[in-house]
């Protein structure tokens, strides 16, 4: 490990760090797990505002005190912008999907069209720029993506709406994760403002003129969706997150995240019962071999080729 402004990083040609492995696999199989629980919360009678409702209700009055104490970096208008939109708009869209879409394309299309999302929006809005692999791996996964949605709209046009809705959620994380970057929000303050802004916003609605199905679930899965939505994917996963691209540096971390499209899909069969198409069979591919050539470039992969042939000329 050298060291880099004080931080320890991970040099090119090290092995992974079993630790920073470690975290970015539980990292991996919680936001597989989100995907999973999600739609059987769907399956389960509860109804979108109600997902919605467990989720950052849970969160808020877990994660209280810290709202409390942070409350001047929360309480203002560049807060309740990503609150609105990485928060509300973001948990109507992906609940939206799920119960409408099978998990299988919740799969697919949410850790897929997320990374797409960002790059896009990241260039147009903040200016960044992206290497010619970045765009490749970008037009790769798109095809994928555009290859499970021709699917759902000229074989089975039942799960379209599900689909649009899961489109409009990565648009809402882009655009949020590229606010967040310029507005230089921390993290765990990104977090707490979250959970209260929706919070606070959706609960009055929520009360007063929305639907209510909580009784009609069972308690274990309420304990179930609150815990893992208002713990485990709210807070857990962006620590561990977080501690593994410190730890083995974004690039490989976003490498292993093209195995949640994989878990997820293959998961989601068996579980729900679900019928496996030849879309999603084109898509998986596509968007992992986007992945793999936004994260490991061509030419660092030819370069190494290179190398090790002149070593064994």
């Amino acid at each position: 490990m050298s060291e880099t402004n004080g931080q320890p990083q991970p040099h090119a040609g090290s092995s992974l760090p079993k630790a920073g492995l470690a975290y970015a696999l539980c990292a991996v199989m919680i936001w597989t797990g989100f995907i999973l629980v999600s739609k059987a919360g769907a399956l389960a009678a509860l109804a979108i505002p109600d997902m919605i409702m467990v989720r950052f209700g849970t969160a808020f009055v877990l994660f209280s005190p810290f709202i409390w104490q942070h409350r001047k970096v929360i309480c203002q208008w560049r807060m309740a912008v990503l609150g609105g939109i990485g928060g509300l708009a973001y948990a109507l869209s992906v609940f939206t999907g799920f119960a409408n879409a099978p998990a299988t394309h919740a799969a697919l299309l949410l850790p897929g069209l997320m990374p797409i999302m960002i790059a896009v929006f990241a260039y147009f809005i903040a200016g960044e720029r992206h290497t010619l692999s970045s765009w490749l791996g970008i037009a790769v996964s798109s095809l994928g993506i555009a290859a499970l949605l021709t699917e759902t709209l000229l074989v089975d046009n039942r799960y379209w709406s599900g689909d649009v809705s899961f489109v409009f959620a990565c648009v809402c994380w882009g655009i949020f994760t590229v606010l967040l970057r310029r507005w230089q929000f921390a993290p765990w303050h990104a977090t707490l403002g979250i959970i209260a802004v929706t919070t606070l916003l959706f609960t009055p609605v929520y009360v007063l003129w929305l639907p209510h199905n909580l009784s009609e679930a069972s308690w274990q899965m309420l304990g179930l969706q609150a815990f893992y939505q208002g713990v485990m994917a709210t807070t857990i996963q962006m620590v561990l997150y977080g501690r593994a691209v410190h730890l083995i540096g974004a690039t490989r971390m976003g490498g292993l995240m093209a195995l949640v499209p994989v878990f997820a899909s293959v998961l989601a069969v068996p579980l729900f019962n679900e019928q496996w198409t030849p879309g999603l069979t084109i898509a998986l591919l596509l968007i992992l071999a986007g992945t793999l050539i936004s994260n490991f470039p061509v030419r660092l992969v030819i370069g190494k080729w290179r190398r090790k042939s002149s070593c064994t000329a």
